[in-house]
Formats: C-alpha cells, sequence, structure tokens
C-alpha cells in the first residue's frame, strides 16, 4: 500500500474520530444536549438567591456556535417549571415536586449559553417566569386556591401570626424575623382561607429574654440559620360556627368550644431550616434579579412577567431540527399548554 493511501486512510480515521468524540447535536432528542440542559439548570438553580427552584420541562431549541478551545458551545432554550423548593434549600431539581394546578404553577423559558468540553459550564443564562392565568386554572378546576397580592393586609398578618407561632413552638435557642414574603394563595374552606410563604432570618435576640422588642433584634452576620416557611390562616363567615358544630367529629364527642376550635383552625405554620454560610445582604425586594455568582465569568438574570393573556401568544417557532423536545409536565390545563 502507497504513502499516499496510508496518509488518505489517517485522515479519514482521524475525521470519524473527530465525529465520534464531538458529534454535532441531532435536535432536542439528542441525549447530549438533554445532558447540557439538564447540567446548566442545576448551575442555574445554584447560582440563583430569590424565588423557587427551577424544574426542566423540554428543550426547545439548540443552536451549536463555532467550536472554541477544544469543546463546543451551545445556545439552549429551555422550557422550566417553578418547584415547591426554594432556593437557599440548594436541592437539585430532580428532587423537588413540580407546583401543581392547587399550588399556583409558574412557567417560563430560559435563553443559556452552554460550554462542553471534559465538563459541561454554563456560560450565561436570561430567563423569564410568569404564573398561569387564573383563568386557565379555573377553567380546569374552579376549587383551586387563586393568587393574592402579596401586599395585601391579610397576606401580612397571616405571614405575622405565623412567625409568632413558629417563634414560640420552635426550640431555637435565638428569635426568627421575617425577610421577604414570597408567596400567597386564597381558598374557601369553611371561610376565607389563606397560604402564604416567606423566609425567615435567625436573629441575635436569644428566647431567653422577655418583652422582646422585635425591632431591636438584628440578623446574625457570618453562620446563621434561614429557613423557608409556609403559613395559613382560616377566618370564618357567618355560617361557620353552625356547619362545624353540627358536622366537625372532631369536635362532636369532646369538650372542645368553638372558640377553641377556631384557633385550632385559624394559624398553622411549618418552616424548613438551612445552614447559611455568607454573608448578610440585603433583601431585594425587585421583580428582576441580578446574579452576582463567585465565578464571575457567569452572568444571569431572572425577569418575572405578570400572568400571560389566554389565549397565550404563539412563540417563535424552533429552528433546530427534531425541536422542540417533549414536554415532562404539561399540569392537565385545558386552556394552556405549557
Amino acid at each position: 500500500m502507497g504513502k499516499i493511501q496510508l496518509i488518505s486512510l489517517s485522515l479519514i480515521g482521524l475525521y470519524f474520530h473527530s465525529v465520534t468524540t464531538s458529534p454535532v447535536p441531532t435536535g432536542c432528542h439528542d441525549p447530549s444536549v438533554l445532558n447540557a440542559a439538564e447540567v446548566a439548570l442545576d448551575q442555574i438553580n445554584a447560582a440563583r438567591k430569590e424565588g423557587y427552584i427551577f424544574s426542566l420541562n423540554r428543550v426547545y431549541d439548540v443552536l451549536q456556535d463555532a467550536k472554541e478551545e477544544g469543546g463546543k458551545l451551545l445556545q439552549l432554550t429551555i422550557d422550566v417549571l417553578e418547584t415547591k423548593c426554594h432556593v437557599i434549600s440548594k436541592k437539585k431539581w430532580k428532587s423537588c415536586e413540580i407546583k401543581d394546578i392547587t399550588n399556583v404553577p409558574v412557567f417560563g423559558k430560559c435563553d443559556i449559553s452552554v460550554f462542553i468540553q471534559t465538563n459541561i459550564t454554563l456560560r450565561n443564562y436570561s430567563c423569564t417566569i410568569q404564573q398561569v392565568p387564573a383563568a386557565a386554572i379555573v377553567d380546569t378546576c374552579p376549587d383551586c386556591p387563586t393568587t393574592e397580592s402579596l401586599n395585601d393586609p391579610i397576606v401580612s398578618e397571616t405571614a405575622k401570626l405565623s412567625l409568632e407561632k413558629f417563634n414560640k413552638e420552635t426550640t431555637m435557642s435565638n428569635y426568627f424575623i421575617l425577610l421577604n414574603i414570597t408567596g400567597a394563595k386564597m381558598q374557601w374552606v369553611v371561610g376565607p382561607s389563606y397560604f402564604v410563604e416567606f423566609i425567615i432570618q435567625e436573629t441575635d435576640c436569644s428566647k431567653t429574654l422577655t418583652d422582646v422588642d422585635w425591632n431591636q433584634c438584628q440578623p446574625i452576620n457570618g453562620t446563621h440559620m434561614k429557613g423557608f416557611c409556609t403559613g395559613s390562616h382560616i377566618t370564618f363567615d357567618d355560617d361557620s360556627e353552625e356547619k362545624m358544630s353540627k358536622e366537625d367529629s372532631w369536635i362532636r364527642g369532646t369538650h372542645t368550644t368553638i372558640e377553641e376550635a377556631k384557633i385550632k383552625l385559624s394559624n398553622k405554620v411549618s418552616c424548613s431550616l438551612y445552614q447559611q454560610m455568607l454573608e448578610i445582604e440585603p433583601e431585594n425586594s425587585h421583580r428582576i434579579t441580578k446574579i452576582h455568582p463567585a465565578n464571575q465569568s457567569l452572568s444571569g438574570s431572572v425577569l418575572v412577567l405578570p400572568p400571560p393573556p389566554l389565549p397565550v401568544p404563539p412563540r417563535i417557532p424552533a429552528s433546530a431540527p427534531n425541536c422542540p423536545g417533549e414536554r415532562r409536565h404539561n399540569l392537565g390545563l385545558k386552556s394552556l399548554k405549557l
């Protein structure tokens, strides 16, 4: 065999080796694309300091840029859904439960840039999320909860009552204060029932102190505990007392009075606490969250928009072949396809 033939065969071998080791993505169903999207989403959630952990619903579009530095750069558009886990938990999105129609779901998309070499590295991202319109929820589930304004006085009161209950019942050595309310909804039970989700922060006020002035308690700097809480407050209409006394088996046959029953039903709270090693930073109430991670090469943002009108305006069609990918969740909504 001549030298020219040997060289030709070598070049062909190198070509197929290159194709095998660095294939061009074939679309949104490509395993390498799906893996890159999943890993990148973990990095997005780890970088964020506010809001709820995103879960991957599908890869909507993919574009491969020119190769660089021995790897490849992918531009992905992924569809995401909010989970019930707050970002302070630092949980992986695969271990978090999706918010369904009973939890006022939130959906959106992220445009991300991912560099793939030995590892998968997120370069930057831009996410836009919004709540599912109330009309779409009611159309599927008329009795499901609806959202309440975070500025509503009853929402603030519910968070306050819930925090007071937590501080009274917890075995933690210090008191906690409210940082911000992250979600609120209302549902009719035996009366208007309000449900809130909020973040609390450990303070320097010891629970051994009496007559604590909450305004004087300061968040602990350095290592401290931060919590994600859910609380509820139920009020009663004029017919509730009669209904409770006649129908509620947990009241009948006991010495519990209607007023005592109201107290038991009026307020519940549950908090998950997480140790934080960061310096205290002021909570940002703006609806746009700018991310400043330790990795200065990563930049990203999350924009929260109001619920869209129905029907939802059509999206720009995916440009890549075999895109978009298959949805993992649709939440059973009749008038909105996520």
